[in-house]
């Protein structure tokens, strides 16, 4: 110990700032000869300094001294000697462990590009070389920079896939870092990428806002003007727009006011003086703010930033209204076509509102609420007690008369802006009420904890910051009444919202905290549902990710985490959650179709029992009485219907059903199984009439027990079966394969993608597994090859059938396994060619055209060692 405390003495910041100090006074020698002795001498101390301290990790402390030291000693004197000492310095150097990870950083570099020099590396080995370096420091103290570094080099080297790839990154780890975003827009030009909106402001009332915590489940259209000459005119019809459509805009749009004149009200007296209510917000600095710089840099400037905090930084900087007729800018157009966008639509902010406020923490999926097993403590182990009641206890008609103003999804998401602030409203209402006439109630606190929610609710229905301070108000009375263990958890979301609102909050250790504060005996679904927000509201989207993976790892089987967790898994909201918020040029809708519609199978694994009711009666049991390998299940509104618009009746699933009743036909030995569920009462009717329809399908129709009130509907997050068609895939032992949940447009095939992306995945499986013959038995006959001299009854040719792409990859590492390789080449060729025109109609490159390539590669280098 004594020893190790030598060392640790040995080298310190203090004893390197002591050599620095030596080292500037030796480049100040009157001549290059004395400057180049003074240097060696300081290097002689230092490397004396790092063979004493050999054991301590802070020798590194010496070695990036050395390591400068060397490189001040070659710029005087370019000897071999210095150049070898200094490599071999840097070699030490590169062997501090990631806390270190600065002081190794530019050694690492040299030794790379000394490397590379050496081999005469050309500008595609430059670039390769950069990805095992950056995955060095990504994740390190230095993360940041390395990035920029590398960015600035694969733009030089022209590698688009290591720029796309290096804009992955940042979006996961430094998405809300301002100097990033800012260093983006100057190296990315022409482009569109996506931020959040990331900073804490002072309102002229001088209230705090953190954004994007106060903007997010609604969009928000910040406003960036001064009081230069024609700005008004911008503010007015701005205003005069807001007006006329406040109403329609109410929950949906919020604007927020930054003057960058820095006047003492903000500008609030020139915005009152419109006539509008909109937020106005201090901009310390004014154009001098960091903020500017990332987000605007040119005014006046309006930033929308959607329901998640994302907003669209478009490298044109393009500030043109839409016109009227007259010339004049189009004010009223333009709102118009922001409610149009996917992120303004009334169901989809409400939903992401209704989560933020914490709804499904207080939601049961079996309705209503049981007084001794309330949501909270179900969402516990199961082998929690029940609470005990007494005559103390809250009345059970008044928690039910409470848990009645929370309206469960999907019907939550469907109820205007004002429905929803009444049920809050209502809410409050009731359970202050309750507190009032029950001060010593045991179970008080399931009536705090609906009265937090519905305070939450408020906040993020009007954006009134009043209601959250209430919320906070109340989390620190309830944590004072106590709590039973784990059931604290809305309290502790409520005060994590208050310490992450300081300017200065270290987030990470603020939402630690609450998980770590929120758990019993082991961490909630609930806890981490809970931090997962909170991520999102500071912005921190790799923790938002790190937190649903442990949720869909171990918490998507607790029915309390149904609502949550079916979120996760959705695939429109996986694609929106971090997604642009821009829309323009045809590219946009393709890659939503492409990336919503894809055949991977989620990677949660849910399992699936339910009942439904037969036309005759009978009860299917799932997965009991499965009998195929796989059953795709469609969910649509009772009979009639009809293909008409806007005549009154649900759509009729005639096409889609036959498409996928086709799809199963095809398929070798039935593994398929196609169901119509009902959510009313008749089957027979949806029956009755799909076999009248043009089609004559014959596909067995079931109702769902209960309709949309049948806990089904939570576990698969079914959330449009009003107006589009919901669907799940399912295998015969229950495991939710995948669910298509309505929000997507048209998604008739996802299904189907899903199972070929199965039939590809058993494939290389088998040949894992060195069962060729299985393998290709298997794919040969979904994917038989095809006779281009065959012909028809009537001796005509036939047409090539499309193969899909997953059966087309797993035909070609079958015939790679059995080495037909002019074969397996002219698969993964044409898997290849097809996908470069699926990425060219999107203007981006997929992770599947990598892999593509990289399997026609292999089989390329295969047919040139049968060459050999």
């Amino acid at each position: 110990m004594a020893s190790a405390q030598g060392a640790e003495a040995a080298v310190s910041k203090q004893t390197i700032a002591e050599l620095d100090k030596a080292l500037m006074t030796a480049k100040e020698g009157s001549s290059e000869a004395r400057q180049r002795l003074a240097i060696r001498r300081v290097i002689r101390d230092a490397e004396k300094l790092a063979d004493s301290d050999a054991n301590s990790p802070s020798r590194f402390l010496a070695l990036e001294f050395l390591f400068r030291a060397y490189q001040q000693l070659i710029a005087l004197d370019d000897d071999s000697a210095h150049r070898k000492a200094l490599l071999d310095t840097a070699r030490e150097l590169i062997k501090a462990p990631d806390e270190f990870a600065g002081l190794r950083l530019e050694a690492d570099l040299l030794l790379s590009q000394a490397d590379l020099a050496k081999n005469g590396a050309n500008a595609e080995a430059r670039a390769n070389a950069l990805r095992p370096f950056i995955e060095r420091y990504v994740d390190t103290p230095v993360g940041a920079k390395v990035l920029r570094l590398s960015m600035v080099m694969a733009l030089e080297l022209g590698d688009n896939r290591l720029v796309t790839d290096l804009q992955e990154m940042i979006e996961d780890r430094f998405a809300s870092d301002v100097d990033m975003i800012s260093f983006q827009r100057d190296k990315l030009g022409g482009q569109v990428f996506g931020a959040p909106f990331t900073g804490t402001f002072k309102r002229s009332d001088g209230k705090m806002l953190r954004f994007p915590m106060d903007g997010l489940g609604r969009s928000t259209m910040f406003i960036f003007w001064s009081g230069k000459d024609g700005e008004e005119t911008l503010l007015k019809g701005l205003a005069d727009a807001y007006l006329e459509r406040k109403e329609e805009l109410a929950g949906r749009l919020e604007i927020i006011s930054f003057n960058l004149d820095q006047l003492p009200d903000a500008g609030e007296s020139i915005i009152r003086g419109l006539g509008v209510d909109w937020q106005v917000l201090h901009f310390p600095d004014g154009r001098e703010n960091p903020i500017y710089n990332a987000y605007v840099r040119s005014d006046p400037r309006t930033l929308t930033m959607n329901p998640t905090g994302y907003t669209a930084l478009i490298m044109s900087g393009s500030t043109r209204k839409k016109a009227n007729s007259d010339g004049e800018p189009d004010y009223g157009r333009m709102f118009h076509s922001t409610l149009a966008r996917q992120w303004t639509q009334p169901r989809y902010v409400e939903q992401i509102s209704s989560l933020l406020a914490g709804d499904f923490l207080v939601l049961d999926p079996d309705g209503g609420i049981d007084p001794t097993r309330p949501p909270e403590l179900k969402a516990l182990n199961s082998d929690r007690k029940p609470l005990v009641r007494t005559d103390a206890s809250v009345p059970v008609e008044t928690l039910s008369a409470i848990q009645d103003r929370f309206v469960p999804p999907p019907l939550r998401y469907r109820l205007t802006h004002t429905e929803a602030r009444t049920s809050y409203s209502e809410a409050i209402a009731l359970c202050r009420m309750a507190i009032a006439d029950n001060p010593d109630a045991p179970d008080l606190w399931i009536v705090r904890n609906r009265l937090m929610v519905a305070l939450l609710g408020l906040w993020k229905t009007d954006a009134d910051l009043g209601k959250l301070e209430a919320a906070i108000a109340e989390a620190k009375t309830a944590l004072a009444a106590g709590f039973p263990e784990g059931c604290d958890v809305i309290a502790r979301f409520c005060l994590s919202r208050e310490a992450l609102r300081q300017p200065e909050a270290d987030s990470r250790a603020i939402i630690n905290a609450m998980v770590a504060d929120s758990t019993g005996d082991s961490v909630s679904g609930q806890a981490l549902a809970a931090a997962a927000l909170l991520s999102l509201e500071v912005a921190d989207r790799k923790r938002f990710e790190d937190y649903r993976a442990m949720i869909i790892k171990d918490h998507t089987e607790t029915p309390m985490m149904w609502t949550f967790s079916s979120f996760l898994l959705d695939r429109y909201h996986s694609y929106w959650l971090f997604q642009v918020p821009f829309t323009a040029g045809w590219s946009y809708g393709r890659r939503e179709n492409y990336y919503t519609n894809l055949g991977e199978a989620e990677e949660a694994r849910r399992m699936l029992n339910t009942e439904l009711q037969a036309v005759d009666g009978k009860t299917l049991r799932i997965p009991e009485d499965l009998d195929s390998e796989y059953t795709m299940i469609y969910f649509a509104n009772p009979a009639p219907w009809s293909n008409e618009r806007d005549d009154g009746l649900p759509p009729s699933p005639e096409r889609t059903i036959k498409k996928l009743m086709d799809f199963a036909a095809a398929r070798p030995d039935g593994d398929v199984k196609i169901l119509l569920a009902s959510f009313g009462e008749d089957p027979a009717a949806m029956h009755a009439e799909l076999l009248a329809s043009r089609s004559n399908l014959d596909c067995p129709v079931y109702s769902i027990p209960g309709g949309i009130t049948n806990p089904l509907v939570h576990r698969l997050g079914i959330l449009s079966e009003d107006n589009s068609f919901n669907s799940v895939l399912i295998k015969k032992d229950g495991r939710i394969l995948s669910v298509v949940s309505g929000l997507v447009g048209k998604s008739d095939s996802t299904l189907a993608k899903v199972v070929t992306s199965q039939d590809e995945e058993f494939v290389n499986t088998a040949l894992e597994k060195g069962e060729n013959e299985k393998a290709k038995e298997y794919i040969m006959a979904i994917a038989p090859p095809f006779d281009p001299e065959a012909v028809d009854e009537k001796g005509r040719k036939l047409k090539k059938p499309e193969i899909s792409l997953p059966h087309l990859r797993a035909r070609a590492n079958v015939y790679l396994a059995l080495g037909e390789i002019d074969l397996a080449l002219a698969d993964a060729e044409e898997v290849v060619q097809r996908q470069i025109g699926t990425d060219g109609g999107m203007s981006l490159r997929t992770d599947e055209l990598d892999e593509s390539e990289a399997l026609r590669d292999r089989i390329l280098q295969k047919q040139e060692e049968a060459k050999r």
